[in-house]
């Protein structure tokens, strides 16, 4: 079987993709950065089009809060409190304070997310903001509540609160998730452990297939699609590994028919391998779909 996953939400998803796939009445799964759903940024899919997708039978899976990599962030919840904020000389509400990661995903303060800001002026101005000057490794917080400050309860994003926020922010908006997909196709041992306390399973990288007996539901390979890649290449794979093999090929492609995002397809080759895939009868499912029958027998294809 084979699946195509499409990271990063972009609207050409929905716009090229979509009705290619439709046409061949074909599912697939989208991968969302929750914190960019409903932004007002018109090259990421909205919740509109989000439902729309999973009415048609497309899986919405969490591909993380912010987009970052566990090892560029703290890992856990325990690390988030490694920000020792201190009053800048001369300001009433103004905090910094040195921060040791090469990312910051984001603060929270109390449970409230910060708005990140392009420098210490806009900051000033802003009650809940924060500026990170990545040069120096230093934040500078002007928070709702100084007393926070004070009482050093303000946060830095964890690589787990990406896992379990990014999946309560999709909930909260009426999807179904069960799927995590991981941002540059980067894993650890640690994130796939602690991964199975939110999601059912996780779709890496690897650029290798699936085959029964020798896949780990929490580190699901797939093959990366890239901008210069025909369609004959990708179908060669699926000729190779779901056919030849009886393997689950699943795919990771991003834009669709533009040149936005991380190595853009063409739409036609995209039709092109549907066109193939609906010719051979090769099954086509969602991950969550794929999983299900993988690893529990349970499920079923579309075709």
């Amino acid at each position: 079987m084979v699946s195509l996953v499409f990271d990063d939400g972009l609207e050409s998803v929905y716009q090229y993709a979509f009705p290619i796939l439709a046409k061949y009445a074909f599912p697939a799964t989208v991968g969302i950065i929750a914190n960019r759903v409903d932004v007002g940024d018109q090259d990421f899919m909205d919740e509109n089009q989000l439902r729309e997708l999973q009415k048609a039978g497309w899986e919405i899976a969490s591909h993380s809060l912010t987009h970052k990599r566990p090892i560029d962030i703290p890992k856990f919840l325990a690390e988030e409190k490694c920000l020792l904020l201190r009053r800048v000389n001369g300001q009433r509400t103004l905090y910094d304070a040195k921060y040791k990661y090469e990312e910051l995903a984001g603060l929270v303060e109390n449970g409230r997310q910060l708005k990140e800001r392009s420098s210490v002026k806009l900051v000033k101005s802003e009650p809940g903001s924060y500026y990170f000057d990545e040069l120096i490794g230093e934040v500078t917080v002007h928070p709702f509540d100084p007393d926070s400050a004070e009482k050093q309860q303000i946060r830095a994003i964890s690589y787990e609160r990406e896992l379990e926020e990014s999946k309560n922010v999709l909930n909260a908006l009426g999807f179904t998730v069960t799927t995590y997909i991981t941002p540059h196709n980067y894993w650890t041992p640690e994130m796939s452990a602690l991964a199975k306390r939110f999601y059912s399973q996780v779709a890496d990288g690897g650029d290798d297939c699936n085959r029964k007996g020798a896949t780990d539901r929490y580190w699901i390979k797939r093959y990366v699609v890239h901008a210069n890649d025909p369609a004959e290449s990708i179908i060669g794979l699926i000729k190779e590994h779901a056919i030849r093999e009886n393997a689950w090929v699943v795919f990771c492609l991003h834009g669709i028919g533009s040149d936005l995002g991380w190595e853009p397809w063409d739409a036609a080759k995209l039709d092109q391998l549907a066109a193939f895939l609906k010719q051979k009868a090769v099954p086509v499912v969602t991950v969550d779909q794929g999983a299900k029958l993988w690893f529990d027998g349970k499920g079923k294809t579309g075709k």
